[in-house]
């Protein structure tokens, strides 16, 4: 396929900055003060890691390497999901930028135009996460959107495909929220206490939603597997050829596996895990995630039209 590695990536982390916003949003909406690190922790990644994508999109588009003013083009297609992500990525990457440093105090000195843009970003702050919102569900359905609507590649072309990358964005996204409010919280008892009690709650969504995106990638591959004989093709190089190994391994093992179990032995445990389960369970969730977008680019057969 012409997509390769930089295309994953590029969904990856616009998927997990998606993700990390709509867990910054829950949790606020929530218990403000028992998720206060997770809420600080989606606010400061999510503008940043969809951000951190846009240059694998771009050393993709080989025109965006040697004619950057050509990327202008990207939003002048409406008929296009590449033109649809790229209208709700622009806006969403300023706006989750400024809420993020809104979040990291070393970021505002204490400058007369600093604190009245601090004022006003606060003023509006309940707008800025409403309209944050719908901003970042639409990129967490677009990264499966994109792929889904290529009818020449049986693999993507899938309505299921959208709803497995939405589901993986949201387990990705609080992955990437509780190692990062883990590592912040390192010497910091407030935080520290809060995380203790809220992981044990948090960890039981995510089996929730690790659990459901099993069943969406077995219904994935199964209905594929039935489609036709190219997208066979794609499903045996996943579960017993080329990229079995990295299958089995990288989705199966870390990306469920390992972090149902951990999160398993906390609730037979009855009390939360220590730290450092804590960083190996998400850790397992985010490496999976990343394999499972690039398998998806690369066991994809495209269909030969004779």
């Amino acid at each position: 396929m012409a997509w390769g590695f930089p295309i994953a990536m590029y969904l990856f982390l616009a998927g997990m900055g998606a993700g990390a916003f709509l867990t910054a949003v829950v949790a606020e909406m929530y218990n403000k003060v028992a998720f206060r690190p997770l809420i600080r922790a989606g606010l400061v990644l999510s503008g940043i890691l969809v951000a951190l994508g846009i240059p694998f999109l771009i050393a993709d588009l080989g025109a965006g390497r040697t004619q950057p003013w050509r990327l202008i083009l990207l939003f002048a297609n409406p008929t296009s999901p590449m033109t649809w992500g790229v209208w709700v990525l622009t806006p969403f990457i300023p706006l989750g930028m400024v809420l993020g440093w809104l979040e990291v105090e070393f970021l505002n000195p204490p400058w007369r135009i600093v604190r009245w843009f601090r004022a006003l970003v606060t003023r509006w702050r309940t707008r800025l996460l409403q309209a944050g919102t719908l901003l970042a569900l639409s990129i967490a359905i677009y990264t499966g959107l994109l792929l889904g609507v290529v009818h020449g590649v049986p693999l993507w072309n899938t309505s299921i495909l959208p709803m497995l990358f939405f589901v993986s964005a949201l387990s990705t996204g609080l992955a990437a929220c509780v190692v990062l409010s883990q590592i912040t919280a390192v010497g910091m008892e407030h935080d520290g206490v809060h995380l203790a009690k809220s992981y044990f709650y948090v960890n039981q969504i995510h089996s929730a939603l690790i659990v459901v995106e099993t069943v969406f990638i077995f219904c994935w591959l199964f209905i594929v597997a039935n489609g036709s004989v190219t997208a066979a093709q794609s499903v045996e190089l996943l579960l017993t050829g080329k990229y079995s190994l990295f299958f089995w391994i990288g989705i199966g093992f870390f990306g469920v596996v390992d972090p149902l179990v951990i999160y398993i032995y906390e609730v037979v445990l009855g009390k939360p895990l220590k730290p450092y389960w804590v960083l190996i369970s998400d850790s397992s969730v985010i490496l999976g995630g990343l394999v499972l977008r690039y398998l998806v680019i690369a066991a994809a057969v495209p269909v030969i039209l004779t």
